[in-house]
């Protein structure tokens, strides 16, 4: 076997062991390259001329057999000579620019390696290099890409970084870093890598971004593409990893929503247990929806919402944005009944009659989507009454071409019949997917340990893993806020290096870093610990009072100034506590919620809520 390194300096070897030396003369090393990487062969004609052009014909055809009786004596019946046709047989040479297994091609092809009096040859190798540098560029944004939508978008950001390392001006590559970064919520490093091509462009080329990429670059800067994204400098932001099951269920996400965009509407509908990650899946699929240019409403159904008030919150919650006023007048005006702000904002429609009008929300989404994609996002759709479970499976079969996509999250267990029932029709009737989220795995939990402690060898990490899964059962929100929670801990420690935590032969039952008690509570305690006062007052009123209701009441039951309030509450969503919508703020998960009012809040303190919240 003949084995060929062109990737780089070129290296040969033969059965292991390096070749005879006149094999590695320029041009016979030439002929193998070339003849390795022309399967079907060459006449003898065209190699003459390819790598001895400066003979006449009979020096060059000498040259050629004497080229051909070296690469026999390594290949011997391999090297096929039929008629005119030159062919080296396939099992016989191996060389790494072909390995279809490497998933990029790294390192330049040939390199070091010329033949000055061979041009065409030289030709042929310079068309090599930009044919295999295509490739690379190829598979390495394929590859951010796949990692993009799987929602790895540290891996995403490194293969996007290293194909703009091959070519800086490789747009679809700045593309994908943008939304991995975006995704992060790393809204300047995704404007920076925009920048950077912009400037590149200019100076190179005299040229501007294209169209997408400028569109793209635009909605980073005006929309907050992932609502846990931090806007208040000093609050920290990390983006944990999609693990687990999260992973395919974002796929089955996004299937429906990138079907949706291409004019085929469908309904996701999201179950799981509480804390499996319904919320964060629902964030995912919208900042992803946000980035295409969709229009997206996300709203929570609270408990004894009718269907107006949801559709109302998701009007609200997204829905009003200029296209509305796309729709026809009478349908403006329907809504303008409920919601007076509409007819604000299109003064045309306060003329028109909305009598007779059916469903104006419907038909107001219709109207949307005819100029950019819709996304409509429910929330703990089980609280919802029948009609409006209704009302969403009717839109779904009615939208036609429309770019809609529903997606509605359910909590298993709570579910109404009428949700079961919608269920059973997704996939049918309805299209779209049923999609569940489950609970971490020991694998699961061991990659999350190993993205928070990268500085963990394989022992630590499963040392780790062990504790995760015993504390929280591999409920996935527990399991991150543990993590978190040892790692905040660990960095609390005046040590430079602090050891791995849990110590050897002490992994059940050594006490959490930073003196924390040893329940699952710990996470979300040090995570509260590390709010400001004033947003340690708001989670517990929210606690208390449940969330509902003007941003007003909240303040005054928390006893916190109006301004003061809102910040504090726009820094729990930043930090994943809380969630707002139309309605008022609520927990990310039921379990965040329980364990602040039964570990963080006195029954002093909550009377003092209580009382003031009435005053």
């Amino acid at each position: 076997m003949i084995e060929i390194e062109a990737l780089g300096p070129p290296v040969v070897t033969v059965d292991g062991a390096d070749p005879p030396a006149e094999l590695m003369w320029r041009k016979h090393l030439a002929l193998l390259v070339y003849l390795a990487r022309s399967p079907r062969g060459r006449t003898r004609e065209h190699l003459v001329g390819l790598l001895w052009p400066e003979k006449d014909e009979a020096k060059a055809r000498h040259s050629l057999n004497e080229a051909l009786r070296v690469i026999r004596r390594v290949a011997g019946d391999a090297l096929v000579t039929e008629a005119d046709n030159v062919r080296l047989e396939s099992s016989a040479v191996k060389i790494d620019a072909d390995d279809p297994h490497t998933a990029v091609i790294r390192g330049v092809f040939l390199e070091g390696f010329g033949l000055s009096d061979a041009p065409a040859f030289e030709d042929w190798m310079v068309g090599e290099r930009q044919r295999l540098r295509a490739v690379s560029l190829s598979r390495l944004v394929a590859e951010a890409e796949a990692a993009v939508a799987a929602g790895e978008l540290a891996v995403a950001c490194r293969s996007a970084e290293e194909a703009l390392g091959i070519e800086p001006l490789h747009e679809p590559a700045v593309h994908v870093l943008m939304r991995a970064h975006a995704l992060e919520g790393s809204r300047t490093l995704a404007l920076a890598a925009y920048e950077r091509l912009q400037e590149l462009l200019r100076r190179d080329l005299h040229l501007e971004p294209a169209g997408d990429t400028e569109a793209l670059a635009e909605r980073i800067k005006t929309e907050r593409i992932v609502r846990g994204a931090p806007a208040v400098e000093g609050i920290s932001h990390d983006v944990v990893p999609l693990v687990g099951p999260g992973r395919p269920a974002l796929a089955q996400c996004l299937s429906v929503w990138n079907a949706a965009v291409q004019g085929r509407p469908g309904t996701v509908v999201l179950r799981g247990e509480p804390g499996t990650g319904k919320t964060r899946l629902a964030d995912e699929m919208a900042a992803r929806a946000r980035l295409d240019g969709a229009v997206v409403a996300q709203a929570r159904v609270l408990e004894g919402d009718g269907s107006e008030e949801i559709w109302l919150a998701l009007l609200r919650g997204g829905l009003d944005v200029p296209e509305l006023g796309g729709a026809a007048p009478q349908v403006l005006a329907a809504l303008g009944k409920l919601e007076p702000d509409v007819l604000i904002r299109f003064p045309a429609a306060r003329e028109a009659d909305p009598a007779g009008v059916a469903e104006p929300f419907q038909q107001a989404i219709f109207a949307i989507a005819e100029v950019r994609p819709v996304l409509i996002a429910l929330d703990d759709v089980h609280r919802a009454d029948a009609a409006l479970v209704e009302s969403c499976g009717a839109m779904a079969q009615r939208a036609g071409d429309a770019r809609i996509c529903m997606l509605l999250t359910a909590t298993v267990g709570l579910e109404a019949h009428w949700v079961d029932a919608l269920s059973q029709r997704v996939g049918r009737d309805v299209a779209g997917e049923l999609v569940s989220t489950g609970l971490f795995g020991d694998d699961d939990v061991a990659e999350l340990v190993a993205w928070a402690f990268p500085e963990y060898d394989h022992e630590a990490v499963d040392r780790l893993r062990r504790r995760v899964m015993v504390e929280t059962a591999g409920i996935p929100f527990l399991a991150v806020e543990f993590v978190r929670a040892v790692r905040a801990g660990l960095k609390m420690k005046d040590e430079a290096a602090p050891a791995a935590w849990p110590d050897k032969h002490r992994t059940l039952d050594q006490t959490i870093p930073g003196a924390l008690p040893e329940t699952v509570a710990a996470a979300l305690r040090l995570r509260f610990r590390g709010l400001t006062d004033d947003a340690q007052a708001m989670l517990a009123t929210v606690a208390v009072l449940g969330g509902g209701g003007p941003v007003e009441r909240l303040a005054r039951a928390a006893d916190v100034p109006l301004k003061r309030a809102e910040r504090a509450l726009d820094e729990l969503e930043w930090q994943r506590w809380l969630v707002g919508d139309a309605h008022g703020y609520s927990f990310v998960t039921k379990l965040a919620g329980e364990i602040v009012l039964a570990d963080m809040v006195t029954a002093g303190h909550k009377r003092r809520i209580l009382r003031r919240a009435k005053d």
